[in-house]
């Protein structure tokens, strides 16, 4: 199934993912209409590795949609916003037979 969805080009590494978040995809905030930062946006890294696969015993494998809440605090790199408001990513995710996250997009932002 791996060499199956790298050829048909679906395979997004963590370098992918991050690098998605500053360069190609762009997001307005849907409660202030700001600009996110990407410091701002959730990744790979902090929805699937430092949770799902923190709390672990849970296998997900298949595509799945994720709601992920998260905090709009800055403005640029390290600077803050005055008031902070709670933000949803819905995120489209993929894992394969082992349970490894090879797909994760951020499909649109909601106001918390």
């Amino acid at each position: 199934m791996w060499k199956k969805i790298e050829e048909e080009g679906h395979v997004k590494t963590d370098e992918d993912v991050l690098q998605d978040h500053g360069e190609d995809m762009k997001f307005v905030c849907p409660v202030c209409r700001k600009l996110l930062h990407e410091d701002n946006l959730v990744d790979l890294k902090s929805v699937v590795e430092d949770n799902l696969y923190f709390v672990g015993g849970v296998l997900i494998v298949g595509k799945v949609r994720l709601y992920c809440e998260f905090e709009h605090r800055f403005d640029e790199a390290e600077v803050s916003i005055d008031e902070p408001h709670k933000l949803v990513a819905v995120v489209d995710a993929e894992f394969d037979g082992s349970g490894k996250c090879v797909h994760f997009e951020i499909r649109k932002i909601l106001a918390g």
